[in-house]
């Protein structure tokens, strides 16, 4: 009887021994099949493809800059030769209207892993007044509206109006200039309201030339604000409430220059920002970023322009993570131009950028190429 009691007590112990053992195998098979078939870019699950646009809005505003690096140049070298050229007097002299109409392709359209390409036809219309008060304090305002129409893609296609004022204000002759400049920018994608924005920006610098008309630094302070039009924010459990999402980005740039003979400029742009917006859903537009643009400017001759630049921009998110570690972003691109002026009012241009997107987060990876050429009217 006793040697029963104890056989029932061991077959006991067994069951419970192989129950426990059955419960951690299960337990670990179901973590090994969870970690091999769980995506660790888990946007798809807690974000809605609304979320991948919005970020992929961003990409193409970072785009758009990069694209108008190359035509600020030329049309600031523009003003500054014409300045020089004859001392403007009458009210026409100091308005500057501009046109243009370029053809080109972009391989990427939607700056994702479709690779979806696409001809666009691109115009823009400027103009702006420039005048100065006793050549000690220098001032522009002006106003620009470009569109772009896809013809696969009409939903991409975009179209923004730009008001802009800088001035310059002498503080020692040939020495140092106190720079301001603010513009406001109205942004809008056709078919896709909820990426329509405005946007401010203020950047105060002070333009120091260490070597006369030669050598230069210009730190400066920049603010920007982006007011999204349709896009509510949302709280951190990722319900919308009633107001509109609100980016602010604080930073300061550096900018050395200088200028080789009279025909090439280079210019290198160290950055350092933070951006914050008051979408708190994994604080998904939260971050810091550092950014490094040289780029130079070359007259081979008379009538012609040579631009060439690179691009590149560190993300460093807040708490969008991936396994545990904050997803982060390089962003580098390759840029140039080339302008060829037939005369003072005609411009030919050819322009070409290649730009591509690294990240932990796949489904923000992209890369992307345009070209364009066109003619630029200058009245």
């Amino acid at each position: 009887m006793a040697i029963l009691l104890i056989n029932v007590q061991i077959a006991r112990r067994r069951r419970k021994v192989s129950v426990k053992l059955s419960i951690r195998l299960w337990v670990l098979a179901f973590f090994l099949i969870n970690t091999l078939t769980f995506n660790p870019f888990f946007l798809e699950a807690q974000l809605t493809g609304e979320d991948l646009e919005t970020a992929r809005l961003e990409r193409i505003n970072i785009v758009d800059r990069i694209l108008d690096i190359p035509r600020k140049i030329f049309h600031k070298q523009r003003l500054e030769k014409k300045a020089k050229k004859k001392e403007p007097k009458t009210f026409a002299d100091k308005l500057d209207i501009h046109y243009g109409v370029n053809e080109g392709y972009e391989r990427n359209v939607k700056l994702d892993s479709s690779h979806k390409g696409s001809f666009f036809t691109g115009q823009i219309l400027g103009a702006s007044f420039t005048d100065k008060i006793r050549n000690a304090f220098v001032y522009r305002i002006g106003y620009k509206i470009r569109h772009r129409n896809y013809y696969k893609f009409a939903d991409h296609n975009i179209l923004a109006q730009t008001m802009r004022a800088e001035t310059a204000l002498r503080l020692i002759p040939h020495k140092l200039f106190l720079e301001t400049d603010y513009y406001y920018r109205i942004f809008r994608r056709q078919h896709t309201p909820l990426d329509d924005f405005n946007e401010n920006e203020v950047k105060v610098g002070l333009k120091n030339y260490l070597i006369k008309d030669t050598l230069y630094q210009k730190p400066s302070y920049i603010f920007r604000h982006y007011g999204y039009r349709k896009f509510k924010a949302r709280n951190s459990e990722g319900e919308h409430g009633l107001a509109n999402r609100k980016d602010n980005v604080n930073a300061f740039d550096h900018e050395i220059g200088i200028h080789i003979a009279h025909n090439l400029l280079i210019r290198v742009h160290n950055q350092i920002g933070r951006h914050n917006s008051n979408d708190q859903l994994l604080d998904f537009y939260d971050y810091t970023y550092y950014q490094i643009i040289p780029v130079a400017s070359y007259h081979p001759a008379k009538d012609w322009l040579v631009t060439v630049g690179y691009y590149f921009q560190r993300k460093n998110f807040d708490e969008r993570d991936v396994y545990g570690l904050g997803a982060r972003e390089n962003l580098q691109s390759v840029f140039g131009g080339v302008y060829y002026h037939f005369n003072e009012y005609i411009t030919w241009k050819v322009n070409c950028t290649y730009i591509r997107s690294d990240t932990n987060i796949s489904e923000l990876e992209f890369q992307d190429a345009s070209f364009l050429t066109g003619l630029e009217f200058h009245f």
